[in-house]
């Protein structure tokens, strides 16, 4: 089952218009970089500071070919906890919806999980081969620092550098 084929939940890319379900934060490019919810009529759009919806978590984006078992057994299922939402599936004709936790929960309890695989910094041998999805789940995450981050894998006990001139450790905010 591929996650276009699952339940999602509806998402704008107008934070100041939305007044349920979901809003992005979009780039220059109009690609997601933050997701959180939609304020309810009559208070702050989210990321205004207001008590709407609260701020905009990091963009977790999962290419819609995707397939659940692929999702839970690979490493995307990393990126999962930096949104407390859940991710953003996107195709090439833009995005269809949000993939909530709980939708994610109700298909993943009867998935086959292996055990982790042991990080090094030696390449994979799946590193080499093309999965067949087109692209790649990803994190748009925001450093403290205020540069924008992009991850495939996140492991909050070993965070990746952020490419900011110290190279300090990636500290996620919401915006």
């Amino acid at each position: 089952m591929t996650l276009e084929e699952l339940p999602l939940a509806p998402v704008s890319t107008r934070p100041d218009e939305a007044t349920d379900g979901y809003v992005v934060a979009l780039d220059a490019a109009g690609v997601p970089t933050g997701l959180g919810r939609a304020a309810p009529p009559g208070s702050p759009a989210p990321g205004a500071g207001g008590a709407g919806g609260g701020g905009l978590h990091p963009a977790v984006l999962l290419p819609a070919g995707l397939s659940l078992h692929e999702l839970l057994t690979g490493e995307a299922v990393t990126l999962l906890p930096l949104n407390p939402f859940g991710a953003v599936v996107i195709d090439t004709s833009g995005i269809l919806g949000v993939l909530e936790h709980p939708t994610i929960a109700r298909h993943a309890t009867g998935a086959d999980v292996p055990a982790g695989r042991t990080r090094s910094d030696l390449a994979h041998p799946e590193d080499a081969v093309l999965a067949g999805v087109v692209g790649v789940p990803v994190a748009r995450v925001l450093c403290r620092c205020g540069q924008l981050n992009q991850v495939t894998l996140y492991d909050p006990d070993y965070p990746p550098t952020c490419p900011s001139d110290d190279g300090h450790p990636l500290d996620p905010q919401e915006r």
